[in-house]
C-alpha cells in the first residue's frame, strides 16, 4: 500500500512539474493558450465533413462553454476563424478557420517546434514517444475515473 502511495505521488509531482513549467513559461506569444489550441485543432480537422463544431471543440480542450464562447468571440475578432450555421440544423454553428488563422497557427507553432527539437535531442525520439503513450493512457483511465465520478 506505501508503494501505492508513493507511485501515486510521484506521478502527481511529475505532473504537476511538467504543467507548471509549461504554464508559466510563453510557448505562444501572440495567442493565448486556448487560442493556439483551438486553432491547433481547427488546422488539424480543416477538411472533415461536417466541419467541427463548437461543442466539438469544448469535447475536445475541456474548456467551459463561457471559456469557448470567449476564445471563439476573440478568434472571430481576430479574422482567425469563421462561424456559420449548419443548414441541416439551424442550432449548430460550425468553426473554420481562416488563412489568416493558420497562418498565426503556424508562426506560434514554429517556436513551439524548435523548443521540442531541443527536447527530443535532450530525451532522445524513443523515450519521447514512450513517454506520449504513456501519457495518453494516463489520459484515457483519468477520463474514465472523471466520468464515472460525475454519473455517481
Amino acid at each position: 500500500m506505501a508503494s501505492d502511495f508513493y507511485a501515486g505521488d510521484k506521478l502527481l509531482d511529475a505532473w504537476l512539474s511538467l504543467t507548471s513549467t509549461l504554464w508559466n513559461t510563453r510557448l505562444v506569444t501572440t495567442l493565448t493558450f486556448n487560442e493556439a489550441h483551438v486553432l491547433g485543432i481547427l488546422l488539424r480537422h480543416q477538411d472533415d465533413v461536417p466541419p467541427v463544431t463548437a461543442t466539438a471543440l469544448i469535447g475536445r480542450t475541456h474548456l467551459l462553454k463561457s471559456q469557448m464562447n470567449k476564445v471563439l468571440t476573440d478568434l472571430e475578432h481576430k479574422g482567425f476563424i469563421v462561424r456559420s450555421r449548419a443548414e441541416s440544423d439551424k442550432r449548430m454553428i460550425h468553426i473554420h478557420l481562416t488563412p489568416e488563422g493558420e497562418a498565426a497557427y503556424r508562426r506560434e507553432h514554429a517556436g513551439v517546434e524548435t523548443i521540442l527539437s531541443q527536447l527530443l535531442a535532450h530525451i532522445g525520439p524513443e523515450k519521447a514517444l514512450s513517454t506520449a503513450e504513456q501519457i495518453g493512457e494516463i489520459t484515457e483511465a483519468l477520463q474514465i475515473i472523471l466520468s464515472d465520478k460525475g454519473a455517481r
